[in-house]
This record gives structure tokens, sequence and C-alpha cells, in this order.
């Protein structure tokens, strides 16, 4: 069978021979730009870099920050031991008592008698007769467990008057000098009438021998009373 000729023209013939040029060139270019990439890749030096965990901090508080405030009535770990002194005591006793009224009145020692004051937390009546004993009546009653109660109560009563204002005065001034004094109100013939009292005893003994020993002089002296007064009951 006799081979057949593919004949070009001459314009064919040219764009064929520049197609074979573009496509060499076009190969060589490709070939060149992949082994400088491979080279330039080889020349690239590669670190692995451990980095250490991020630290977060977190603020402290500072002293003042974390000091929360006292509350009245929750005073957290604050507290403040309070000693015995028995002239403050007398200042802080109640003035005044009703003929009558209902008390608790306990024979204790000193020491003891600031716990039982303050943990009544009502008004009080108190008399110091020695280092080692005292008296406290605690008005409205307040029960002791350990403690025998007296509901009696009795003082050495000094003078009675209708003017408040001037027995007051009076029975403060005994007060200042040292003297368990108070007053006694009462009511007679529909007038009320004010004694004042040194002394807060359980038993009419005790009372009776204060008032043996009492310093009557300086007494009178103080409240402008006329005459020694007497031993008596104030309640029930």
């Amino acid at each position: 069978m006799p081979r057949r000729e593919i004949k070009l023209t001459d314009t064919q013939a040219r764009i064929l021979a520049l197609l074979i040029v573009i496509f060499s060139v076009g190969f060589v270019g490709f070939s060149l730009a992949t082994f400088f990439l491979v080279k330039s890749r080889e020349s690239v030096r590669i670190e692995i870099v451990e980095l250490p965990p991020a630290k977060i901090e977190v603020p402290q508080q500072t002293e003042q920050e974390s000091e929360q405030p006292i509350a009245p009535q929750q005073l957290t770990t604050v507290y403040q031991q309070e000693t015995y002194d028995y002239r403050k005591l007398l200042l802080e006793a109640t003035e005044m008592v009703e003929k009558g009224v209902t008390v608790s009145t306990y024979v204790l020692k000193p020491s003891e008698a600031l716990g039982v004051i303050r943990g009544a937390n009502k008004p009080f009546l108190i008399t110091q007769l020695s280092s080692e004993t005292c008296f406290v009546s605690v008005v409205g009653g307040h029960r002791l467990e350990d403690r025998r109660e007296y509901t009696t109560l009795y003082g050495v009563f000094v003078l009675s008057s209708t003017n408040k204002d001037s027995a007051l005065e009076k029975m403060l001034a005994l007060r200042s000098a040292g003297y368990p004094s108070y007053m006694m109100k009462f009511t007679r013939d529909g007038r009320d009438w004010f004694t004042i009292v040194v002394g807060a005893f359980p038993t009419f003994e005790l009372a009776e021998e204060f008032n043996r020993n009492l310093n009557w002089n300086e007494v009178m002296r103080i409240s402008g009373a006329s005459k020694v007064g007497y031993a008596g009951r104030i309640s029930p």
C-alpha cells in the first residue's frame, strides 16, 4: 500500500516550527524553575522552637481588699476583755427601783459579778462587801443554774422625799463618794415618794450588819440627812 504523504504549506510549516520552539523554551524554563526551587528549599533551615506555656497570673488581693468590715453584732475574731471595776459598775447601776420590784439577788465573788451583769443585760444593783464577796441584784429577774437565787431585796434607808430631783442629786453625790446608793420609789396617800437607799442585800441580817458599820457622819453630811437611817425591805 503506498505511504500517504502530508504536505504543509509554507505558512503551516512556519507555525508548526514556532510552536515547537515555544514548547521547547517553555519546557526548558519549567525545568530550570523546578531546579532552582529545589535548590532554594534545600538551603532553607527549618528550626522547631518549643515555646513555654503561657503564664496566667491571677492578681492577688491586697490586705485592705481582703479584709471584710466588722459588722456590729458580728465581731468575728476581735474581742476585748473587760476587767472588774467596782466604781465603774456603781456608776452604771440603775438609779431607781420601784418598791416591790421583781429581782434576782446573788451572793458572788467580785470576779463572777461582771459576767453575771453582762450576761443578764438588765438593770442591776451591786454592793461589794469585801474583797471576796459582793451582792448583785438583777432587776426583772435573771436565773442562774449554779447559784442560789434570792428574790428579796433589802437596803439601808437614808431619807425620803417627794422631790425627785433633790433626792436624785443627793443619791448621785453618795454614789460618787463610793456608796452603793440608789432610789426606791413608792406611793403613799396619792403622792410619789423617793427614798435614798444604800446597799442591796438578799437578807435583812446582811443589811442590818452593813448599817451598823456604815459611816453615818459622812453619809449624813453628803446627803443632808438629819438622823441615822435603818435597814428595810424593798422587795417583794
